[in-house]
């Protein structure tokens, strides 16, 4: 299995195919690289694809700051930030002798993808961004707090077992194919506490808003017609906050539309790049 060594930690990445034009996908904040299976496989053909489990994800080491618990969701200084993840993803694509890439996120990677942009735009050729928003900064203070006390609540008080369950029907649509709420689930069992929380944290923290009239590379906004838990609107502020973004809607997809809607997805994402770059 393929690890990168970035400033003495392990991060773990998933490869398929050779390419001239390399993705690199980022998964969302209750999954990890397996959520791009499908794109690994059925991209290969066209594209070198890459897939990172995020620090303190799947086979990757977590930063040690995520073991520091603050009091009433206050992240604590030494904690990750957003801006820390994308300057570890910097790190990998340093490791695979990569200067550009197509930088494709899903949800929270949708959030980083545009960290990464306003922190290393000369590394980016193109972004996609699904299912996503402009971070938790970006959402009414009621809004906010509300969102990031549930999730720190789920954590705290129940197993991984119980929140796979409760939350995997809702990254989906209404009516699933059959095996896919057990394919969530079973990665968001995966999940490391310490690795979630600090994420957690990190995109609540996070507000991309003033990243998007800054943005001068092609720029896909993709939105599947069932996500339950990025609205229309949001994926909107994007769509029309980004100059000359294009705009797929994925029909019946939920918010993981990569996964539950694969070949629209892949489709969309070809295209795009076809006719862009």
């Amino acid at each position: 299995m393929p690890f990168a060594n970035i400033n003495g930690r392990q991060i773990f990445y998933r490869e398929s195919g050779s390419g001239e034009i390399t993705l690199v996908c980022l998964h969302g904040i209750s999954s990890n690289s397996r959520s791009w299976q499908r794109q690994l496989e059925l991209l290969a053909d066209r594209y070198r694809v890459i897939a990172w489990d995020a620090p303190g994800y799947g086979q990757s080491a977590e930063h040690p700051g995520a073991y520091t618990r603050g009091n009433q969701g206050e992240q604590p200084e030494g904690l990750p930030k957003m801006g820390w993840y994308a300057d570890q993803l910097a790190g990998l694509l340093d490791a695979l002798q990569l200067p550009k890439a197509v930088i494709v996120g899903l949800s929270m990677g949708g959030v980083l993808a545009q960290e990464f942009y306003r922190r290393h735009p000369e590394r980016v050729l193109a972004l996609v961004l699904s299912d996503t928003n402009t971070g938790g900064g970006a959402r009414p203070p009621a809004e906010r707090q509300a969102r990031l006390e549930g999730r720190l609540k789920a954590l705290a008080e129940l197993s991984l077992e119980e929140m796979a369950r409760q939350r995997a029907p809702a990254l989906l649509s209404p009516e699933p194919a059959p095996g896919l709420v057990a394919e969530v689930e079973a990665m968001i069992r995966e999940l490391h506490p310490a690795g979630y929380r600090a994420m957690v944290l990190a995109l609540d923290a996070a507000d991309t808003r003033p990243v998007l009239p800054t943005v001068a590379v092609p720029a896909l906004v993709m939105w599947g017609d069932q996500d339950r838990v990025t609205p229309r609107p949001e994926a909107d502020i994007l769509r029309t906050g980004i100059p000359g973004a294009a705009f797929e809607i994925i029909p019946g997809a939920g918010h993981l539309s990569n996964l539950e809607q694969p070949a629209a997805f892949n489709r969309a994402v070809a295209a795009f790049l076809d006719k862009n770059l």
